[in-house]
């Protein structure tokens, strides 16, 4: 993923790969990532503050950006991969700072090491006066030297290791040859070059819908589609996403799901989340707790019946929900942050314009899949949200990280605190 940011005047520009079905390696990329933007928001200004994913919304690109983050894989063998995060600091004098570290990452256990924690504590005094070359014997306390970073093990068993020697300077390489690196190595080290060794590489399988997305990170909107599916406009709309790499919620109702079956396993098949609207679209608020249950249970019949799963969501009809509603419904309740109000102007001229108008990071947007005049927008809609710099993602991923409770009501991702 990539990501351009104007914070405090400052361009940050971000680049970063996940390993999907890895949560422990994602969430230490995600953490560096935050850290190090919310280290440069406190730079910039006295107040201090964090950073928010509105600030690379239409962040245009400069030739010299001040800040450049990157967290990359380097290597990669049998079930072990090894990243490096670097920053790269551009200050207003000129000067240049760097910062490096690697970790590793194994793909089957999702344990994450940092390099150094492959190294013997006793063999990092040698590695500093191969580094430094200063002999180990005069060198200053161990304690005084900070341990190194940056270490990348070569499948031949030899140590590089990267050192940054501060402003304007640039980093240097150290290479220890595998006849001396070996035995630097602690148990967990020689595992570690044992996969590195092997010539394939073990990465987990992961659906679009369960791809991480950190939305806390880069700017995110969930296109969240009422009513379907359509046999003809339904399949029309995934075409769309599709060609947009976007993806997107359908709250289905049951009566829909039980008469269009095929369309609605397409769309899960297609990654998109799917969500109970209801069997026959009725105002919730004027049953008995009984009569929505009932609706409930049959719209998630029809929906299990036709893609093999229940939806873990639910959005009432019409956004009516009181107590009652909530209690009885059993799933959290998704209404909306963004109403198009495409089923009322039937115009895409003036339905798009308002979505982007009113559209914020986090938001939840309310359309309708049954209406060929909502297909008829979505091209212009989506490429439009995406040029503003929006990942347009479906609502778990929208809200991942953060627990979605039976009963309670959500319309947009909540702000990092």
């Amino acid at each position: 993923m990539s990501l351009t940011a104007v914070v405090g005047g400052r361009q940050v520009r971000a680049s970063w790969t996940y390993l999907d079905g890895l949560p422990g390696l994602n969430s230490h990329v995600d953490a560096w990532l935050l850290a190090t933007l919310d280290k440069a928001v406190a730079a910039a200004s006295p107040y201090g503050g964090r950073y928010r994913p509105g600030m690379a919304l239409n962040a245009s690109p400069s030739q010299v950006p001040s800040l450049t983050v990157t967290a990359e894989p380097v290597l990669a063998g049998g079930t072990v991969v090894l990243f490096r995060e670097k920053a790269r600091d551009t200050g207003a004098d000129g000067k240049i700072t760097e910062s490096s570290e690697t970790f590793t990452v194994d793909t089957v256990s999702g344990e994450v090491r940092r390099a150094v924690e492959l190294l013997r504590p006793e063999a990092l005094d040698g590695i500093r006066s191969r580094v430094s070359g200063v002999p180990a014997d005069i060198a200053a306390p161990a304690a005084k030297q900070p341990a190194p970073t940056d270490v990348v093990l070569g499948p031949a068993g030899e140590l590089q290791v990267a050192t940054v020697q501060g402003p304007s300077r640039r980093a240097g390489i150290t290479t220890i040859p595998a006849s001396d690196a070996e035995a630097m190595l602690n148990d967990a080290g020689r595992k570690v070059l044992a996969q590195l060794r092997s010539p394939a590489v073990t990465l987990p399988a992961t659906a679009p819908a369960l791809r991480h997305v950190n939305c806390d990170l880069v700017p995110c909107a969930a296109l969240t589609y009422d009513d379907g599916p359509d046999a003809k406009t339904t399949p029309q709309l995934l075409t769309i996403l599709q060609d947009q790499n976007a993806q997107a919620t359908f709250f289905m109702t049951g009566a829909n799901a039980a008469a269009h079956p095929a369309t609605a396993r397409q769309v899960a098949d297609a990654g998109h989340a799917i969500g109970n609207h209801t069997y026959s679209h009725p105002y919730l608020t004027k049953l008995t707790p009984a009569a929505v249950k009932s609706e409930m249970d049959r719209t998630d019949a029809a929906i299990r019946a036709a893609t093999g799963s229940s939806p873990p969501l639910m959005r009432p009809p019409y956004g009516a929900a009181d107590a009652m509603v909530q209690a009885a419904v059993g799933k959290p309740l998704i209404i909306w942050a963004v109403d198009s109000l495409d089923w009322q102007s039937k115009n895409p001229a003036l339905f798009v314009p308002k979505v982007l108008r009113e559209i914020t990071p986090g938001a939840v947007v309310l359309m309708h899949d049954v209406d060929p005049t909502t297909i008829a927008g979505q091209q212009e809609l989506v490429t439009s949200l995406q040029t503003q710099g929006y990942q347009l993602v479906t609502v778990p991923q929208l809200f991942e990280g953060t627990p979605l409770l039976p009963g309670h009501v959500y319309r947009s991702r909540p702000e990092r605190k």
